[in-house]
């Protein structure tokens, strides 16, 4: 890997590229809090690498590059003292280049809740909470309500949801229900700081023989 100069035009490839000829483009939307910034340091800073920088050649002064992508991450460089950044040279023009800065930061994907839970768990059972909150975008409280879902029984919640859109009378709703009540596994979460490797195998709705209520069993743990 090599340090580059602008003017040459690089083949597409890694380069590094000094700090101090990196420079934001002065239309970038792209924001980000104080504390996902500090926890974007923290991540660098544990990992040691990072997803390398998007540059264009800048058009003036030469020898200099203009960020299309990683604007947070050469904040985050600055702030841990790095004197060079990892760049994918990007040459374009101007018109291509607002283009970029609309599109790179903007197109992704959204996490589905249920799957980013079961990868919150994964991390949990290997990383103390305390860490993992210094780290991942959620807070503490985020985590806790994120892992919850991984306590809910979808088919006592749509039987319940089922049984308040049916016409006629209806019984009234036991309260906290199965679809919002926190299940024991969170507090056990909160207190030991740690989750457990185990699966919530939640409580089944069972039909009491003498009436037609629906009551609810306590959940409980296996233990993988």
């Amino acid at each position: 890997m090599t340090t580059a100069s602008s003017s040459s035009l690089p083949e597409p490839g890694l380069i590094e590229v000094p700090l101090d000829r990196l420079h934001a483009h002065p239309a970038n939307p792209n924001v980000m809090s104080a504390e996902r910034a500090a926890k974007l340091v923290r991540h660098i800073a544990a990992e040691g690498r990072y997803p390398p920088l998007v540059a264009r050649p800048h058009p003036e002064p030469d020898d200099h590059w203009q960020l299309l992508d990683g604007h947070q991450r050469l904040a985050a460089l600055k702030t841990l003292g790095h004197e060079t950044a990892t760049v994918f040279p990007w040459p374009c023009d101007d018109a291509a280049a607002l283009l970029l800065l609309g599109t790179l930061n903007a197109l992704s994907g959204s996490d589905d809740p249920l799957k980013r839970a079961q990868l919150l768990e994964e991390l949990a059972a290997l990383r103390p909470i305390e860490e993992l909150v210094l780290l991942l975008p959620e807070e503490e409280r985020e985590l806790e309500d994120a892992l919850s879902l991984l306590a809910l029984d979808v088919d006592a919640c749509l039987a319940e949801l089922e049984a308040a859109a049916a016409p006629g009378p209806q019984s009234p709703v036991r309260s906290p229900s199965r679809c919002a009540a926190r299940t024991s596994r969170t507090s056990s979460w909160r207190s030991s700081g740690r989750w457990p490797r185990s699966r919530v195998i939640t409580g089944a709705v069972k039909r009491s023989p003498s009436s037609a209520a629906h009551t609810w069993s306590a959940p409980h743990e296996v233990r993988r």
